[in-house]
């Protein structure tokens, strides 16, 4: 209890500390208690055992007095007045000195009778088993004099189950037992392991001083400590704390370090700092214009942070060191009291050329796969279209007189106009235009949409889910042509699966933005092609062009949303459009 009264609070050693006590008591603690329950069962067993023996010894000297009032009985008795004695007995007989049966009722061996007594003096009824002379049974027996000498009455009592739980006691002894071993050893190892640092706090403490006379080994640790923490706190008292961080930084940054006191004073700079501004290293309060005059844009940044109290988090500045322009990023972190003053600012800057450059190769070849993917697929498309046309002209020359020459014609037109449509989808995505922002309300843009001529005639249903109106700032013309796209993939989907429609299209006002769902009845998403759905000149459809969905996507993402398909319930796909809340007004319907 502390002085006003209050209980102090239980303080927690810790999850490692608390592990390394527990363990070894728990591992204790379970060798105690298996050492127990086994020897606890053991007991019973041969308390089990012991009671069983005595009841087959008492039912022998029964069956021996019941011989013994019998006229002529203890001679040789019927099988049947034995077994009318000890009705519910394995087997009952009448022994003769040398283990032969005289009489024999039920199931017993037809060796020597005597044997499960093992030469014991039978002068009083005795009881023994399950043994390995009478393996599954507990044996009783009682003497019994006669005209014709000593003979003895044997009553088999059965015991199959206490010989099976004895037999499984003496594997489970060894088992426990050699479980119990190895937990020792482990709390052995385990304690050493415990004791190793004590151990070495030891060592170190007797290598500054020698123990007292008197003085325990606890006694002698905890005064060492304690003249070692009042060594540290006399020596950083006496250094300056900035200093102090820079020694320890310094050894161990990969990093660029410069130290500055509150006015902007240089206080060091480490080796790696020095390597990279090529500078010499300053002597302490050198002022930071000095030590950068060859570097103007950082000294300039930095004295600008200084100024500000604060500083720049994670950015670049180029510097020209020599020959070379190199790009450093840095960061400036002010060091404050514990009044909330500034003691000084720690700056750290690295070299990111390398990685600047090697993230424009990397974009530019990336870049290059992507024109060469976008250019390839034109080709493919261009090819094909070409050689159709280049079929029918050649057509035309063979036969220019035939009726059939308008329907090659039509071809050629239609193939153009698939040329052309290739084309404008290209230009399209490669060039979406720029986005000119207006406040609109969705709907009727989804209407618009649905009634294209393109889907030929086909039933799409459009509605608007709860209250408000569905408003954003977008441009309407490149999101009504995302609309039409994804319009004209479901309604193909519908038409290629037999069915008759609607496609349905919800748009939603939510708190978080405006989310826009156009389902199909179709085919669903091919999985050859699920994880590349935006990519130009991907297609599932026969004679699609692949570039639909893209460009759906580019336009979505042009407004700061995002696009997904999915497989809906029931069959078919589902295309989720979201819009991000910027800009977005509820109105009342």
């Amino acid at each position: 209890m502390s002085s006003g009264g209050e209980t102090r609070p239980w303080r927690r050693l810790g999850l490692r500390r608390e592990v390394l006590i527990l363990l070894p008591v728990a591992l204790l603690l379970l060798v105690v208690l298996s050492t127990f329950t086994l020897f606890s069962y053991r007991n019973a067993l041969s308390l089990l055992a012991a009671e069983r023996q005595q009841e087959a010894a008492r039912l022998a000297r029964a069956v021996a007095d019941r011989l013994a009032a019998s006229p002529g009985g203890d001679l040789s008795p019927a099988p049947q007045l034995l077994r009318e004695a000890v009705p519910l007995a394995r087997g009952v007989a009448l022994v003769d000195a040398g283990g032969a049966a005289v009489a024999v009722a039920g199931d017993l061996p037809s060796s020597n009778l005597l044997a499960p007594a093992a030469g014991r003096q039978l002068v009083r009824p005795l009881g023994v088993g399950p043994d390995p002379a009478s393996p599954e049974a507990v044996v009783g027996f009682a003497p019994l004099a006669t005209r014709e000498g000593r003979r003895f009455v044997r009553v088999d009592l059965a015991a199959g189950a206490l010989a099976g739980q004895l037999r499984g006691m003496r594997i489970l002894s060894a088992v426990v037992l050699a479980i119990n071993g190895a937990l020792m050893l482990l709390v052995v190892v385990f304690t050493r392991h415990l004791l190793a640092p004590f151990e070495t706090l030891l060592e170190r403490a007797k290598q500054v001083g020698e123990p007292g006379l008197g003085e325990g080994e606890i006694d002698f640790l905890l005064a060492t400590f304690e003249r070692a923490v009042a060594g540290l706190a006399k020596t950083a008292a006496g250094d300056d704390e900035i200093a102090v961080i820079e020694r320890t930084l310094s050894a161990s940054l990969q990093s660029g370090l410069l130290l500055l006191d509150g006015q902007g004073q240089v206080l060091a700079v480490n080796a790696v700092g020095t390597e990279l501004l090529e500078i010499d290293s300053p002597p302490a309060g050198t002022p930071l214009a000095v030590v950068l005059r060859e570097r103007p844009e950082l000294e300039g940044l930095l004295a600008g942070a200084i100024g500000q109290g604060g500083g720049p988090q994670r950015q670049e500045v180029s510097v020209r060191v020599g020959e070379i322009l190199r790009t450093l990023g840095l960061t400036v972190h002010p060091l404050r009291r514990d009044d909330g003053g500034t003691r000084g600012y720690l700056v750290l800057f690295a070299d990111l050329t390398e990685a600047r450059r090697a993230a424009e190769e990397s974009r530019l070849s990336e870049s290059l796969a992507r024109l060469g993917e976008l250019a390839g697929g034109v080709a493919h498309e261009l090819r094909n279209s070409l050689a159709t046309l280049r079929g029918y002209l050649t057509l035309i020359e063979r036969r220019p007189g035939e009726d059939s020459i308008a329907d090659f014609l039509g071809e050629i037109r239609s193939e153009a106009d698939h040329l052309q449509r290739v084309l404008e989808d290209f230009l399209s995505f490669a060039r979406p235009g720029t986005a000119r922002m207006q406040e609109l309300t969705l709907l009727p843009l989804l209407q618009r949409a649905a009634s294209d001529p393109a889907l030929g005639g086909f039933e799409v249903r459009v509605r608007e889910a709860g209250a408000g109106l569905a408003r954003l700032r977008g441009d309407p013309q490149l999101l009504e042509r995302a609309v039409r796209n994804l319009l004209h993939n479901a309604v193909q989907a519908e038409r290629e699966a037999g069915h008759a429609g609607p496609v349905e299209v919800t748009v939603q006002a939510q708190p978080d933005g405006v989310e826009v769902a156009i389902e199909d009845r179709g085919a669903g998403i091919p999985a050859d092609i699920r994880e590349r759905l935006f990519h130009p000149f991907v297609t599932g459809r026969a004679g699609g062009v692949g570039l639909g969905l893209a460009l759906a996507q580019r336009i979505v993402v042009l407004h700061g949303g995002r696009i997904r398909l999915e497989d809906r319930e029931g069959g078919g796909a589902r295309a989720l459009l979201w819009f991000p809340p910027e800009g977005i007004a509820a109105g009342e319907s």
